[in-house]
Parts: C-alpha cells; sequence; structure tokens
C-alpha cells in the first residue's frame, strides 16, 4: 500500500468498529459474521430489500439473489441500519433519500474491502481480490480506483504546498 493513502472520516469510522468486533481478516467479512459481531439481525427472503430498527435491533431484509447481489445489498443496508435514523419512505424528501442513497453506495466499497485490510489487496490481480473479499470485481474495482484517486489528491496537495517555496529560488 502507498504511504501517502489517507482514508476517509468513513473508513476510519467502518475500520475501527469492524476492529472493535475481531473483523480482522476478508475471511472475517462474512455477512453471518458480520451480522453477528455488530448485533444485526439478518432476513434473507423473496421480495425487496431493507433494513429496519425494531426495539433497538437492527433487522436487514435481504432479497435473494446471487452471492454478489446479496454481498451488496447486506453491506447497502447495513449502512442504513448503522448510519441512518427511521425508514425511508414516501414522505422522506427526495433529497434526503437520495444523500442516504448515496451514502449507502459509497459505504459498501469501504465496508467490503475494509481500509484496515488494504495490505490484503492485489492490485494487479482484480479477480483474485474480489474472490478473497468475496466481492464482485466491479466493487473490487471500484475501491482500487478509489484508493488510487485518494493516492492522486494526496501528491497534488503535497506538490501544491511546496510551490511557494519552489517559487523563490
Amino acid at each position: 500500500m502507498h504511504l501517502e493513502y489517507v482514508p476517509t472520516h468513513l473508513e476510519e469510522w467502518i475500520s475501527n468498529e469492524y476492529i472493535k468486533r475481531g473483523i480482522l481478516t476478508p475471511s472475517d467479512l462474512t455477512i453471518s459474521n458480520i451480522s453477528r459481531c455488530f448485533g444485526v439481525e439478518t432476513v434473507i427472503r423473496n421480495g425487496k430489500s431493507y433494513s429496519v430498527n425494531i426495539d433497538g435491533t437492527i433487522v436487514l431484509f435481504l432479497s435473494k439473489e446471487s452471492r454478489w447481489g446479496l454481498k451488496r445489498n447486506f453491506h447497502h443496508e447495513l449502512c442504513h441500519g448503522l448510519l441512518h435514523e427511521g425508514r425511508q419512505g414516501k414522505d422522506t424528501p427526495i433529497p434526503l433519500r437520495e444523500l442516504q442513497e448515496n451514502q449507502a453506495e459509497n459505504f459498501i466499497k469501504y465496508s467490503a474491502i475494509p481500509y484496515h485490510m488494504l495490505s490484503y489487496i492485489n492490485f494487479t490481480d482484480v479477480t483474485y481480490t474480489a474472490e478473497l473479499f468475496g466481492v464482485p470485481v466491479d466493487i473490487c474495482e471500484e475501491r482500487i480506483h478509489s484508493i488510487q484517486i485518494r493516492q492522486a489528491y494526496i501528491r497534488g496537495r503535497l506538490f501544491r504546498s511546496v510551490l511557494p517555496t519552489m517559487s523563490k529560488c
């Protein structure tokens, strides 16, 4: 992993929560293990995926899909359960609903391939990395891309910070 990489606040939060709960390696990232560690109930069934909080217990209702779709839905709904209050309904303002959906989509890549496990990523073999983390290749590609973008941002910021000093020469 490149030393210039700085995680987002969300990445740090997810990793800290995983570490506290003993989720330390890619093999720990199963739906059943994460659910158990967070005290989340997971119900796999026909129908739409959604999450609810019932008397303080987060319940994720996940649509029966392929293994890849199920994992994506799990992380998406886990975000709603952990970070969003209440349930989205027709009374939820559209901008709030869109914000929460965007947050949940962003959450997927960080919770499926958390910051503290980046050393397991093989940047030259995305298929291997996707299989190791048990996620679809597109999630793995998105995660790797987000890492590369943040590295470029850090490099650009460092370069811009030395420009005033260089101009004095």
